[in-house]
Order: C-alpha cells, then structure tokens, then sequence
C-alpha cells in the first residue's frame, strides 16, 4: 500500500472516530444524568459530573485529533489527542469488562485511535 492510500485511510478513520465522539459527547454532556443511566447502565457507577466530564474529555480529544491539521498549527496534538482517547477506551474496556457487558467495539475504537496516534506520531518525526 502506497503512503498515499495509507494516508487516506487515516483519514478516513480520524473522520469515523471523530463523529463517534462527537455523537457519544453529545449524549453525556446533553441527557440528564438519569436518562443516561437508564441507556448506559454502567454509568450508575459514576457521579453525574464525572460523566459530564468524560463527555467534555472526549470533545477536547477531537478539537486535538483534527484541529491542527485543519489550521496547519500545533501538529503534535494530534498524536496526543489520539493516544488520550486511546486512554479513555482503555477506561472503558475496564468499565464493561467489570460490569460484564460487551467491550469488542471499545476494544476495536483502542485499536483504530492507537493507529491514528502512532502514524500521526512518525508524519512528525518525518518532518
């Protein structure tokens, strides 16, 4: 696969967790605490600010994971960016692994951001 194919499907990737944590955000930060309970049952485990607070974490992560590359700035966030969101689906394997709820897809988004970060990582060792 050339470096352009490989380039693209970042991208592409970046895109797609993008709008996952954005959809996801939106949800913590806009649902009443209770609502959000009774949709994600794991969240009962957790105080109400503290999911308002991930919500807000994961906004940051795409802020990070796309704004320099739209403003030609800062380009080490990126790779940051995309490791902390790594972090928070290691949080989130956690979570449902002890509430023995499926982790497959957090799991699958762990991979897909690790991904992001190390290639974007090595664009910057390349200059």
């Amino acid at each position: 696969m050339n470096t352009k194919a490989i380039n693209i499907s970042i991208w592409i990737i970046q895109i797609l967790m993008s709008l996952i944590f954005v959809i996801a955000a939106g949800v913590k930060i806009s649902m009443s605490y209770a609502e959000y309970v009774q949709m994600m049952p794991y969240a009962k485990d957790f105080p109400a600010l503290a999911i308002k607070l991930i919500g807000i974490t994961e906004i940051l992560g795409v802020i990070g994971l796309n704004l320099p590359f739209l403003m030609n700035k800062f380009k080490y966030l990126s790779p940051m960016a995309a490791f902390g969101l790594a972090l928070t689906m290691i949080g989130a394997v956690v979570v449902h692994l002890n509430n023995n709820e499926p982790f497959v897809m957090q799991l699958v988004f762990l991979g897909m951001l690790s991904l992001v970060g190390i290639y974007r990582y090595k664009q910057l060792k390349q200059g």
